[in-house]
């Protein structure tokens, strides 16, 4: 998958960063969220969005009992 644009520019990315630290949101989740939205953009189709995001969070749960 192929990050957003927002996770590819330095200076985007370290706002992107800083917004998440003030918000408490985990940097790498919100990253691999955006890529499956935008890998399903402008397909015309729903079908597998909620699986993969579903996959994405499960994955996000697992990292954290690993920790």
């Amino acid at each position: 998958m192929k990050a957003p644009p927002c996770f590819e520019d330095s200076e985007t990315k370290r706002t992107v960063k800083s917004i998440c630290d003030e918000n408490n949101i985990d940097v790498d989740l919100l990253k691999d969220l955006c890529e499956i939205v935008n890998e399903h953009s402008g397909s015309g189709r729903r079908f597998g969005l909620n699986e993969d995001i579903e996959t994405v969070l499960d994955r996000f749960i697992a990292r954290g009992a690993e920790s």
